[in-house]
């Protein structure tokens, strides 16, 4: 079983549980599109997947010192997401 964190599909850098990630999932079969940091360089290679007639669901994961209702966040979302 492998324990390491999953890479970004863009960097190729491991999404650490301290970080802000974002996850791309397919909405009929729920399989993981893709996998990313929530930086701006990052997020542009997600939108690749984009085009008319797919379904995706976007989830934003953040950290613990996010807190509960993220009245600590401090950053991460993606511009379009704001």
């Amino acid at each position: 079983m492998n324990n390491k964190p999953p890479r970004c599909d863009s960097c190729n850098r491991r999404l650490r549980k301290n970080q802000h990630a974002f996850t791309l999932r397919d909405l009929q079969t729920g399989q993981v599109v893709g996998r990313y940091h929530t930086r701006l360089g990052c997020q542009v290679a997600a939108a690749k997947y984009i085009v008319p007639g797919v379904a995706l669901h976007g989830t934003v994961y953040h950290p613990e010192r996010c807190g509960d209702d993220l009245e600590r966040c401090d950053g991460g979302l993606p511009e379009w997401a704001a």
